[in-house]
């Protein structure tokens, strides 16, 4: 190795070095500021809010034109999938995890009274504009609709009392978390259909 060699060398690991240092700096100032809060930490947005309650909107009308069998796994997944894409860090985060909480509590439900004999119900990819992967909803059993709309009822209840109490800590926080607990209430209109 000669004397350039070397010196492309040095030269080499010197920038690989100092390409490396301020993005190690850059990566803790922006993982957590000196009061606690991350730049990845979502403040609450009317346009954030009101996309969520677009999601459930857009849930509320597919699982309105499905049969009442397919409706509460219908309701199941656009819970899910709206949390999904309900921000993780920041203001949004506990509504996303309730969102998700009354997604998991609808399962067990449907598992229950899940009807075998009947084929899951395909939704095509582009159906609905604002998610537009294929699901499939499975049936719940006719002769149990009652019960089981009873029992989703009380989950779509305490969901909407969960965001409730979680917007008391301000008024910000009231005004977005209640419109969101509008519209998840308003998916219990599909089932009483």
């Amino acid at each position: 190795m000669g004397v350039r060699g070397f010196l492309f060398f040095i030269l080499m690991a010197s920038v690989q070095s100092m390409s490396m240092t301020p993005s190690v700096h850059a990566q803790d100032a922006r993982a957590e500021g000196r009061d606690g809060a991350s730049d990845y930490d979502q403040s609450l947005n009317g346009l954030v809010t009101q996309s969520i309650v677009r999601d459930l909107s857009s849930v509320r009308n597919e699982c309105m034109a499905a049969s009442p069998v397919y409706r509460l796994d219908c309701i199941r997944q656009g819970l899910e999938l709206t949390s999904r894409r309900t921000p993780y860090h920041g203001d949004y985060g506990p509504m996303r995890e309730a969102l998700r909480s009354g997604a998991v509590s609808v399962t067990p439900i449907i598992n229950s009274n899940a009807d075998g004999d009947q084929d899951r119900l395909e939704v095509k990819p582009g159906t609905n504009p604002r998610f537009k992967t294929r699901r499939y909803y499975a049936a719940t059993k006719a002769d149990s609709h009652e019960a089981t709309r009873a029992d989703a009822f009380k989950v779509l209840d305490a969901t909407q009392a969960r965001l409730l109490e979680l917007g008391k800590s301000s008024p910000d926080l009231n005004k977005a978390y209640t419109t969101v607990a509008i519209a998840v209430a308003s998916l219990a209109d599909v089932l009483r259909r």
